[in-house]
């Protein structure tokens, strides 16, 4: 998979607060160092999703961070939002990760 431009980078806390007891509380970043995720943004209406990258395959649990580049599929609604500090939260069956807005890439929105 060819990484898009990048429009956002992020910071990741994951905290798998939603999933239950039953549910793995890990994320992965396999080989390919990408994910897609619904994705809940202050500004924002509704879930939407959002791609992630990493520099290197990882496995995320519990109070693990992580900066990753996105790139979101309706850019559209994210245009005006997206800047520094802004929060969302990342949603598979219940929230397991908040981020924030730590820059701003104007080429990715080109």
């Amino acid at each position: 998979m060819i990484e898009p431009v990048a429009q956002f980078t992020a910071r990741l806390s994951f905290h798998f607060r939603e999933h239950g007891d039953d549910r793995r509380r890990t994320f992965v970043f396999g080989e390919n160092r990408h994910r897609r995720v619904p994705m809940r943004m202050d500004g924002v209406d509704g879930l939407n999703t959002v791609g992630m990258w990493v520099d290197e395959a990882n496995e995320y649990r519990t109070n693990d961070t992580v900066i990753v580049r996105c790139a979101v599929i309706a850019p559209e609604l994210f245009i005006k939002v997206v800047r520094p500090g802004v929060k969302f939260e990342l949603w598979d069956g219940g929230y397991f990760a908040s981020g924030e807005v730590v820059d701003r890439l104007e080429a990715g929105w080109q």
